[in-house]
């Protein structure tokens, strides 16, 4: 199979380039930058164009920003059938305007969003959102990825979501380093940490080390963010009346009602904390 990666000098480009390649695919790459994947087999293309001709599958692995336009650039040179895969994290905006491109063209639309950054180690079991475009979408993703786990969804289920999972989740720890370095450097909390604070704090420098761009789109553009960092403030606020009416019942009532909620799922989670940051110790 010919497949093209457009943007293959990025994280999950060349992610993307070597899983193909891994599978004895033919893959041509382009992207201006001039890093490129490190394989005899790989083909660097001089352009959009030369890098999709006669491609089956074409991966759309450039910045968020640029998901459409690049889309549109590649769609009148894809030979009929061909599937245009985009891999963006939101889907509320682009997916509209990518149907709209691809209305009458032949090219099939493949979207997804892989549950991962390119530093993942090992292809198997990889998780794959899969959003359902035209009845066969989870067929297809399951042959170009057979190793992975395929979690089937609609556009508004993915978003809202993912919301959840990623933009909450990196608020929230955008916030806690913005807290933490008003009172400490890191060397200074690092040598006092506690396992719980260690693993905190090296979530929260994990998402520092990625993209401005692509956390800010994810914000902004993720109709359910605003509802999110919402709730998150009023949990944040209630906490703050326990602290200052020295309400501790209050505070261990919520404490208590989370940890009943959770209960089922943290089993041996403190036993993980530990082990993590022994093995980080180590």
């Amino acid at each position: 199979m010919k497949v093209a990666v457009i943007g293959s000098s990025g994280g999950m480009g060349k992610f993307f380039a070597k899983y193909f390649l891994s599978h004895g695919d033919h893959v041509t790459g382009y992207d201006k930058r001039k890093e490129t994947v490190d394989d005899p087999r790989f083909t660097r293309a001089r352009s959009t164009a030369d890098a999709v001709k006669g491609a089956e599958v074409v991966i759309v692995a450039t910045p968020i920003d640029a998901t459409v336009e690049t889309a549109a650039e590649v769609i009148p040179r894809l030979s009929e059938g061909a599937r245009l895969v985009e891999m963006s994290s939101v889907k509320g905006k682009i997916l509209p305007e990518l149907k709209k491109l691809l209305k009458g063209s032949g090219t099939r639309l493949l979207s997804l969003h892989p549950l991962f950054g390119p530093s993942l180690s090992s292809f198997k079991g990889m998780k794959i959102c899969v959003i359902e475009t035209d009845g066969s979408s989870v067929k297809t993703a399951h042959t170009l990825f057979p190793e992975a786990v395929l979690i089937p969804m609609s556009e508004e289920a993915h978003d809202r979501t993912i919301g959840v999972v990623l933009s909450l989740t990196h608020l929230l720890n955008i916030a806690y380093a913005g807290t933490v370095s008003r009172y400490l450097k890191p060397e200074e909390f690092r040598a006092v940490q506690t396992p719980t604070s260690s693993l905190q704090l090296t979530l929260a420098e994990g998402v520092l080390a990625q993209s401005a761009s692509l956390y800010s789109y994810n914000q902004m553009e993720n109709e359910w963010s605003e509802e999110y960092a919402a709730a998150l403030i009023e949990e944040l606020t209630q906490l703050l009346r326990f602290i200052e009416g020295k309400d501790r019942k209050g505070f261990e009532r919520r404490f208590e009602e989370l940890s009943a909620k959770y209960a089922s799922d943290s089993r041996g989670a403190l036993d993980t904390v530990y082990r993590a940051f022994e093995k980080r110790q180590g």
